[in-house]
């Protein structure tokens, strides 16, 4: 819950009332695919070949350039945004290691994560969100339902922990990387929303870094 879950979640949006979005889709899963790597190396003693962690640096600078229109300007509020973010990437790489060490089923870490992310409703109702949340309609409700409530939450973290005791943690953490990269390609598809030359740089060498690290030597 804490790791990979909704604590997490709210740790990393406190960081984009300080920077822009592009630090956070940049610096985040940076932190988790190096946090991974390294995690599986030293706690679980996972075997890193020089083409994964060849393909890992890759995919960290093709981040960067993607993010290099975002991260133009820098100031003290947004030294602790990032560092937000670095925190949270590395607490989802804990997450990824920690399943693993344990053995805990894919299933059993969906479950028992969304079950206790219900400690949170409390706080929730006494904050005034069931009133914010009738305000915007049942269309973007019905949405965001959809979108956060199963993608993003236990379909997602389902599939994560299926990756990680299928793949190994060095291999499952490489993914949460290809998120930006991921996320220019489907907006330009399908919102028609096509990326800038330096996005377009740094999507292919995301790609390229991550051939390099799915390969079997």
């Amino acid at each position: 819950m804490v790791l990979g879950g909704p604590v997490m979640s709210l740790i990393s949006y406190t960081g984009f009332l300080f920077v822009p979005l592009g630090h956070g889709s940049v610096i985040q899963p940076s932190s988790a695919t190096l946090g991974g790597l390294l995690l599986a190396a030293m706690f679980l003693k996972e075997k890193i070949s020089a083409s994964r962690l060849a393909g890992a640096i890759v995919i960290v600078g093709g981040l960067g350039v993607i993010g290099a229109e975002s991260i133009g300007h820098i100031g003290a509020d947004g030294v602790q945004g990032d560092l937000i973010f670095v925190l949270t990437g590395l607490m989802f790489a804990g997450f990824g290691a920690l399943l693993r060490h344990w053995r805990v089923s894919a299933v059993s870490a969906a479950l028992v994560i969304n079950v206790l992310s219900l400690l949170l409703l409390p706080a929730y109702l006494l904050t005034g969100g069931p009133a914010r949340v009738a305000a915007i309609g049942v269309t973007e409700n019905a949405i965001q339902a959809l979108a956060q409530g199963v993608l993003a939450g236990p379909a997602a973290l389902y599939l994560f922990a299926v990756s990680v005791q299928r793949l190994g943690v060095a291999r499952a953490a490489v993914f949460p990387a290809c998120v930006p990269a991921l996320t220019l390609l489907t907006g330009w598809l399908l919102l028609g929303e096509p990326p800038t030359m330096l996005q377009t740089a740094g999507l292919v060498t995301v790609l390229c870094g991550f051939y390099l690290a799915q390969r079997q030597r």
